[in-house]
């Protein structure tokens, strides 16, 4: 009896205590008063009850195959090192639900610094409450694995063409979406249309391939400054759902898309010829008829994506992929899409791609065990071979072809831990470029433990 009256009394002694603090000493207390003190903390109260606190922690050893490896696993590595430790995300997100609103402030802290990840609102409709608007840095909508969390992935990182076409997943802009709730007709179809800066989010310390903003042939990473006055569409079509019983689940959708950036001169390659050596060459393009400083560099890209999943005897047993083929510029040793204004004296160069992955993931019985399988390709120049990347006309390492397989273990070990064990052994193509002309010693071994809240 003593303990059911303990919280009633705090909660009493509290209020009195409020009132009396705000209750001039000659003024007495009152029914009205004591009643309006009660109305105020029930606000309160409904406020922090809508605010949602969360976020995750991944903290990580890894070994290289060589000192200084350049890799797409968290950076590249010191000169002098390899292995390391690090805290490759430290996220921390608030989200706060209103009446048909949302707001959400998501931030990253590691060693390498503090930024922003994502930071933005959305408006639903009030009568069929599946439309709804979306304002400011948020994920892009394309495809599977760019809007995945990284608290979810079976791997530790996304693949190396999403991380070159579209470098830290998260853009400034606006989306409309139509999503019907569940128990509607449409329920499990989701579509997405949007328009971005292009540039994406910058995070400290993750610069790819060669680990910094000069590198990658950008004057600074400022993340979500424009540099020119284009901006891009991107759109998402997904329908994914299961079974009543949920023991399948399965999934199809595509993405699409347009936009590019400013050439900052002229000097553009955009087809390619074969000489009369029999080596294929870039082709710088005609200036005469056309003048490319200031147009725009296209980035065209299309994707699909699939995702089958069963409940058996087994386990939980996940076949999940992607495809990418489209248009990206970019300069003759990287394709990265640049994330601030490219430097001035750069030639752009015109390719075609072609990439995509494919998971396998197998939750072993009603265990806290999990295998993971990833083949993973980006290729980004279909119209040429190995054998025609001599280093000479243009054709350097941003046309060389990398594979990559990763083997992992994962240990849900609680409902907030999970322990990731990964090796990432990544393949490119051998050529005569200098650095090249060997399958470099790349693989990445990773191991991590993530805490949840």
């Amino acid at each position: 009896m003593i303990k059911k009256l303990i919280l009633p009394v705090l909660f009493l002694s509290l209020t009195l205590n409020l009132i009396s603090q705000e209750t001039p000493t000659n003024t007495p207390i009152t029914t009205d008063s004591l009643h309006k003190s009660f109305l105020g903390l029930k606000k309160d109260i409904e406020i922090l009850k809508n605010l949602k606190i969360s976020g995750w922690l991944q903290a990580q050893y890894q070994f290289a195959d060589t000192l200084g490896a350049k890799n797409f696993d968290g950076g590249d590595f010191p000169v002098n090192s390899d292995n390391r430790f690090m805290i490759r995300r430290g996220r921390i997100k608030f989200t706060y639900n209103g009446k048909n609103t949302q707001y959400v402030l998501q931030i990253n802290a590691t060693e390498r610094g503090v930024n922003l990840t994502e930071f933005y609102a959305v408006a639903r409709d009030p009568w069929l409450h599946a439309f709804s608007i979306t304002l400011g840095a948020m994920n892009r909508p394309f495809g599977y694995e760019i809007q995945n969390s990284s608290a979810e992935r079976e791997s530790p990182e996304r693949s190396r063409f999403s991380q070159s076409l579209l470098p830290n997943e998260r853009d400034l802009g606006g989306m409309i979406s139509f999503q019907p709730q569940k128990g509607k007709k449409l329920y499990g179809l989701k579509i997405d249309a949007g328009i971005y800066s292009g540039l994406g989010m910058a995070v400290p310390g993750t610069g790819t391939p060669a680990g910094s903003a000069a590198a990658v042939g950008i004057t600074g990473v400022n993340g979500l400054t424009d540099f020119d006055n284009y901006k891009d569409f991107m759109g998402h079509v997904v329908y994914y759902n299961s079974t009543k019983d949920e023991k399948i689940k399965f999934g199809i959708g595509a993405s699409h898309y347009n936009g590019g950036f400013a050439y900052q001169n002229n000097k553009v390659y955009s087809s390619i010829k074969t000489d009369s050596l029999g080596n294929k060459v870039w082709v710088i393009a005609d200036t005469n008829s056309r003048k490319y400083k200031t147009a725009l560099a296209p980035r065209i890209y299309y994707g699909f994506e699939g995702l089958f999943s069963i409940k058996s005897i087994l386990g939980t047993t996940t076949v999940r992929g992607e495809y990418f083929f489209g248009t990206q510029t970019g300069r003759d040793v990287d394709t990265r899409s640049p994330q601030s204004t490219p430097f001035i004296t750069d030639a752009m160069f015109i390719r075609n791609f072609d990439a995509g992955y494919v998971y396998f993931i197998q939750r072993l019985g009603k265990s806290k065990h999990e295998l993971v399988f990833k083949y993973e390709w980006y290729d980004p120049n279909t119209q040429i071979t190995a054998s025609d990347l001599n280093g000479k006309n243009g054709m350097k390492q941003g046309e060389i072809k990398y594979t990559a397989t990763g083997i992992g273990y994962n240990l849900y070990l609680y409902e907030n831990v999970k322990f990731m064990f990964h090796y990432n052994m990544v393949s490119n193509e051998v050529t005569q470029v200098k650095g090249f002309t060997y399958d470099l010693k790349d693989n990445i071994f990773t191991i991590r433990m993530q805490y949840r809240f």
